[in-house]
């Protein structure tokens, strides 16, 4: 098997068996492991195809199943959440109103250009992996997939690791509710809506979103320069409006981004060697 595959059905494995071990209700256990077991199946899924398709045809759909993987441990660490620790929360908040006092009055984004700039923006963590992706199959750089979902995959999985240790609601859920009823701006109710049917409705932590976005275009600085600093400064508004929008609390930010900084400058020997 590739090197992503063994993380992805490896992290999943972990998680399946961490939701035995920790106090969690029957029904969460199963969702978890029922959670693996779909990883492991469509992995051995893809692998079978080399059965009946071309060799150059299973390759592409093992790299772009990886992509789609990587929603399995975002929902299985969803299961580990019974409710946020009021503590922890409160320190989180806390450190906003320190930091930034204005934004952590608000409940969110302004109904302004600027407002909708950072929705649209964070509206982007979810196809920004994928897109890095197609870059560098654009870029005729098939070869490098395996660094790119190295790098990936661990900088966001160990994003994902630490959020059960960090149980919070996000900043939007716990703000003024006075404030909640003032008129959005579109890309915020868009942002609410995919939020409403596909979040796991904690925060992770550090940000996987902000991690996985920042490692994708560092990957890219490295392999196409110019694609990777499109990147980066999308990943960087993501990062502004994780924060300002209320979707993560500014330390989950930093750490998140430090964390994608940290996974590529340790897989730099890695990155250099494949060259």
């Amino acid at each position: 098997m590739r090197t992503s595959e063994w993380i992805q059905i490896g992290f999943a494995v972990v998680l399946a068996l961490a939701a035995w071990v920790r106090p969690l209700p029957r029904d969460r256990r199963f969702v978890t492991a029922l959670l693996a077991l779909i990883a492991i199946a469509a992995v051995a899924a893809a692998r079978a195809t080399a059965y009946f398709l071309p060799a150059a045809y299973v390759s592409i759909i093992r790299d772009w199943l990886t992509a789609a993987l990587m929603l399995v441990p975002y929902w299985q660490t969803g299961q580990f959440f019974l409710g946020p620790n009021e503590n922890i929360q409160s320190r989180l908040a806390a450190l906003d109103q320190r930091w930034f006092p204005r934004i952590a009055a608000a409940s969110g984004t302004s109904r302004t250009r600027i407002g909708l700039s950072l929705e649209i923006a964070y509206l982007f963590c979810y196809p920004l992996v994928p897109l890095g992706l197609a870059v560098l199959y654009a870029a005729g750089l098939r070869g490098y997939t395996s660094v790119f979902w190295f790098i990936v995959l661990i900088s966001t999985y160990i994003c994902y690791a630490i959020t059960p240790f960090v149980p919070a609601l996000p900043p939007r859920s716990i703000g003024r509710p006075q404030l909640a009823s003032l008129s959005l701006n579109r890309g915020r109710i868009l942002n609410r809506w995919v939020l409403r049917h596909g979040s796991i409705h904690a925060i992770s932590f550090p940000s996987a979103h902000v991690a996985s976005a920042l490692s994708v275009a560092l990957v890219l600085l490295w392999l196409v320069p110019l694609a990777g600093l499109l990147f980066l400064i999308v990943s960087v508004w993501i990062a502004i409006a994780a924060v300002a929008g209320r979707y993560h609390y500014a330390l989950d930010v930093l750490l998140g981004a430090a964390t994608a900084l940290i996974v590529f400058a340790g897989s730099y020997a890695y990155l250099s060697g494949s060259f």
